[in-house]
């Protein structure tokens, strides 16, 4: 048991300090392409760029885990981070291309490291929901001091003084995984083909669908967190380092929530707690479009509330229904939802920006997230046929 606790330690570690490191590293992009000068369109494309390794990455994370054990999984997380702000420290000389190779080697980390460390603390069955809980409190912790330093960082070392702390971050982060205990692999893919084949047969599982769709519904206000949120409050007067500790409002709220998760489904149940956590977030984002600074702020910690909550139930909800052999391919697939609105949320936000403006955005945005809640609760029952309930869970 003490030995569990303290990988448990080492985990929720090496994740803060890998989260404050990539939310560092993600708000100091749109700042960077600020200073350059860029249009508003393009630091959409930057900001969404590292979905394109994002979602390879994070869709073979699932069966990576399952073949290799999360541990080596978190040793290449930590390592692309560490390179990732290596290459844009080092490729001053042609910024754009620099800005392009770190966002894509940070997505390929994001999208490893999630399922992997997740997985991971999710073994304890008795304890999953309250150990998921603390990982998102301490990873959204992370993100809270990144997106909150970034702004100083810039104004105190420069742009390219905040990527090299982002470097430092990680590396401590590497040190840190690479003292992870092996475990040993039950019902263990036989090669990497075998694991892939697995992808198929769990996308078609209807708990999976579902509780991708709420995956969805938590990513989109962290991807505005780390792309448009600063950018507005930019346009709306506030410094750098105001705009960025107003925007880590949103991980303040996941850091309460998440230590209320467990709590809060056993109260709830699984079903109440994502219609409610639903209703918040696509409240927050509507409300966002009215042009004051103090509900911008509220707005962005009412999502943000939200979204942890729904983190802890979605993913309490796919391990629940797993083993040790599938749980890392039904992880990596739900999160391909997840990827998904990280990459298209910054697109579609900086063509409405550019179309229509703030008011329309979130307007929009606030409507489909509510499309998609309506989605997810129709679909409620049709999830319950595939897999064993739930704990915590309502009759529905």
């Amino acid at each position: 048991m003490a030995a569990e606790k303290a990988n448990l330690n080492k985990v929720y570690a090496s994740g803060l300090l890998f989260n404050v490191s990539f939310l560092t590293f993600a708000v100091l992009i749109p700042l960077d392409a600020l200073q350059q000068h860029l249009p508003v369109w393009i630091v959409g494309i930057l900001a969404a760029i590292p979905g394109v390794f994002q979602m390879p990455s994070r869709t073979l994370s699932g069966p990576l885990v399952d073949l290799k054990g999360e541990r080596w999984m978190l040793w290449v997380t930590y390592l692309l981070a560490f390179l990732a702000c290596v290459a844009v420290v080092a490729g001053n000389i042609f910024p754009v291309v620099a800005l392009i190779t770190g966002q894509l080697l940070i997505g390929a980390a994001r999208g490893f490291f999630w399922t992997a460390a997740q997985s991971e603390v999710s073994r304890d069955a008795e304890n999953r929901a309250h150990n998921l809980g603390l990982f998102t409190s301490y990873t959204k912790g992370g993100a809270l001091i990144g997106i909150a330093a970034a702004g100083s960082l810039a104004e105190w070392l420069g742009v390219q003084g905040g990527f090299a702390f982002a470097g430092v971050l990680a590396f401590i982060s590497l040190g840190i995984g690479l003292t992870l205990p092996k475990r040993e692999l039950p019902h263990r893919p036989r090669n990497l083909w075998g694991a892939v084949a697995r992808l198929w047969p769990a996308s078609r599982q209807p708990f999976v669908v579902v509780n991708g769709l709420v995956a969805l519904l938590c990513a989109i206000p962290q991807a505005l967190a780390q792309s448009f949120y600063p950018v507005i409050l930019i346009r709306a007067g506030l410094s750098d380092s105001v705009a960025s500790l107003v925007t880590a409002l949103m991980s303040l709220g996941m850091i309460i929530s998440g230590a209320l998760g467990a709590k809060t489904l056993k109260v709830l149940g699984m079903k109440r707690m994502v219609a409610v956590s639903t209703i918040m977030v696509a409240v927050g984002l509507a409300a966002t479009s009215l042009h004051q600074i103090v509900v911008d702020g509220a707005s962005i910690f009412v999502a943000g509330f939200a979204a942890g909550w729904l983190n802890v139930a979605f993913l309490t909800a796919v391990t629940s229904r797993s083993r040790d052999g599938d749980r890392g391919t039904n992880l990596g697939v739900t999160q391909v939802y997840f990827v998904l609105a990280m990459m298209l949320t910054p697109v579609l936000s900086g063509w409405l920006l550019q179309a229509g403006g703030r008011a329309m955005t979130f307007v929009i945005e606030g409507a489909l997230a509510l499309a998609v809640a309506i989605g997810v609760l129709a679909l409620w029952r049709w999830q319950n046929k595939s897999g064993k309930a739930v704990p915590s869970e309502q009759p529905a």
